[in-house]
């Protein structure tokens, strides 16, 4: 099994990782005429936000990182929409979902304003 963000991470990296685990063990239960389309698309958009979060986390242009993460999130948000629609999740499933992604999203604005605010 991988290895889980630190303790010393910020909320945001820890809340991102643990729905990017979780959905992924689920898109790989999707219905196979969905798993490859929608599936891959939540599992790359996943891994995509993790990676920006992370580099935020350790370069100089946290600001732009941030902005493109915060984009994904919007993607991401939309891809769970479509698969209660498809069939893919259950309804508390995609309740689940919505609230990691809003707390993600509050996460991620905070920082975003944190940011702001120093320049």
């Amino acid at each position: 099994m991988g290895k889980a963000p630190e303790e010393s991470e910020p909320r945001v990296m820890v809340g991102l990782y643990d729905l990017a685990v979780w959905f992924m063990k689920h898109t790989n239960r999707f219905p196979k005429n969905w798993r490859v389309t929608l599936g891959d698309r939540i599992d790359n958009t996943l891994v995509d936000m993790l990676c920006l979060v992370h580099r935020a986390r350790v370069r100089s242009d946290k600001l732009d990182l941030l902005h493109r993460a915060n984009e994904e999130l919007d993607i991401l948000r939309m891809l769970s929409r479509l698969c209660l629609e498809m069939g893919c999740l259950e309804g508390r499933q995609r309740e689940y979902v919505a609230r990691q992604i809003d707390e993600i999203g509050r996460q991620i604005g905070s920082w975003i304003r944190h940011l702001k605010m120093k320049q």
